[in-house]
């Protein structure tokens, strides 16, 4: 191969080069969508809650207005094994104002089926105690508590514009390539 031919073959594969730039660009700086699921910070580790114990875990983290889930794994203090049959409830009661939400956690919307989810919509910032209650179906209950501070909405992370205006500005250049490349013939 001559050096001509390779200088020709590597102009020719520049747009597609450029696309492909662009494409990692734009994926890489799309903000990510699903950021629940125990991806939070853990607010209990192994909390005795009667004959359990309980580990918990918010997200988002910070906590904020809007959609947060409550996670939980719940376990046997005697031998650490899993209950994935009980009853459990979360109670979120607003420390600042008269707001009381209940939702039964259940492992049916959970990613990780070990794990008992609910998930509130919060829409005031605040203080919140979360009391979670699980009851086994031998009869047997535990209790626990916390509380958790709700901040007010995100603003706009203006990071996410970087990757994306590098995309858009990758796009902007394979056309502008495109236009001013020379007739091969």
């Amino acid at each position: 191969m001559t050096i001509d031919f390779l200088i020709f073959r590597a102009r020719s594969q520049r747009p597609i080069i450029l696309v492909v730039i662009a494409l990692l660009f734009l994926l890489v700086g799309r903000p990510n969508s699903v950021e629940a699921h125990t991806a939070g910070k853990m607010q209990l580790a192994a909390e005795p809650a009667g004959p359990y114990m309980m580990t918990v875990w918010t997200s988002p983290d910070p906590a904020r207005i809007g959609e947060v889930h409550v996670a939980l794994a719940l376990v046997l203090a005697a031998d650490a094994s899993p209950i994935l049959d009980a009853d459990v409830i979360i109670r979120l009661n607003s420390l600042e104002a008269d707001k009381e939400l209940v939702e039964p956690a259940t492992t049916d919307n959970s990613e990780n089926k070990f794990l008992y989810e609910a998930i509130f919509d919060l829409d005031e910032p605040g203080i919140y105690q979360i009391d979670i209650v699980a009851s086994g179906l031998d009869g047997a209950s535990g209790a626990t508590s916390f509380e958790l501070e709700i901040e007010s909405a995100a603003g706009f992370n203006w990071l996410y514009l970087i990757p994306i205006v590098l995309g858009l500005a990758a796009i902007a250049f394979l056309v502008f390539a495109l236009r001013h490349q020379p007739n091969k013939g």
